[in-house]
């Protein structure tokens, strides 16, 4: 990884080193038998289709899983300027579920704190493995932050 891991001003690692990190630890999950989830966090239009996120919503997106997640766990740019990421790194099998019941309501309420209601009407939040990457354009399993 060597000159890729590159860290924005809001802390966050760049689309490269976001993506080697996120392959990295789906191999060590893979080896070891622990669990990992990636957090994608994503603006739509009215057709359901994924757009540029405002740079004010993308500060505001890394901001609140930056106070939501563990310190182990990788965020970044999973596609740049559309795509937020997160690898959950080290689940059991016990805390996965947890994700979903605990992790994304507390980021819905605090990116809906900072922006309000409207602009995020069009926020989603999914929580998915790493073989489910492919999907995430058909907007299944999605979660709309209103």
């Amino acid at each position: 990884m060597k000159g890729r891991a590159t860290l924005s001003q809001s802390g966050a690692y760049n689309q490269d080193a976001f993506r080697y990190l996120l392959e990295t630890e789906s191999k060590r999950s893979e080896r070891s038998g622990h669990f990992s989830r990636i957090l994608l966090m994503y603006s739509t239009d009215a057709h359901g289709r994924i757009v540029l996120m405002d740079s004010h919503v993308a500060k505001a997106v890394m901001a609140a899983s930056s106070r939501s997640l563990r310190e182990t766990d990788y965020i970044g740019w999973y596609r740049d300027g559309h795509i937020v990421g997160a690898v959950l790194t080290v689940l059991v099998q016990e805390t996965m579920a947890q994700v979903s019941t605990h992790l994304k309501p507390r980021l819905v309420e605090i990116i809906r704190a900072e922006l309000g209601v409207e602009e995020t009407s069009r926020l989603q939040i999914r929580v998915c493995q790493h073989h489910e990457l492919q999907g995430i354009e058909s907007g299944e399993g999605t979660y709309a932050v209103n």
